[in-house]
């Protein structure tokens, strides 16, 4: 039988392990969910474009940055929109330190945005948020 402990290896600490697991997920918190909130943002945020998509912005009390996502139906079937979504909240999650911190943002598809792949999307937003903010 093989002792771990005796190679040298430091143990790492549960605690650390979680919470830089939990520097990366998307939860409920962090997802706009509720309709009077999405109206405040598009009628109070600042609009921005890019070749792609509608951002609409705005600051929170809540000092944390939420997503909402408004997918409609001129953007393609459901698995074109489902994939959308999907890459949006994947970029969200990944490089929530380069948005805005205390910000609700609205991402709004424009019909080409299905086109995109991973990395489009990726380049596109890193553009937007380096230029923007």
């Amino acid at each position: 039988m093989v002792d771990w402990s005796s190679r040298g290896e430091e143990q790492k600490d549960a605690s650390a392990c979680q919470s830089e697991k939990g520097r990366f997920r998307l939860t409920k918190e962090d997802r706009i969910r509720r309709s009077s909130d999405y109206q405040r943002v598009m009628k109070q945020g600042v609009h921005y474009r890019t070749p792609h998509f509608h951002i609409r912005m705005l600051r929170n009390p809540l000092r944390m940055t939420r997503l909402g996502l408004a997918i409609g139906k001129k953007a393609g079937k459901a698995c074109v929109r489902n994939r959308i979504k999907r890459g949006l909240k994947e970029y969200f999650r990944l490089h929530r330190d380069k948005m805005p911190p205390g910000t609700d943002m609205v991402f709004i598809a424009v019909p080409g945005a299905a086109a995109l792949g991973t990395d489009q999307l990726r380049a596109e937003l890193d553009r937007f948020f380096d230029r923007e903010l």
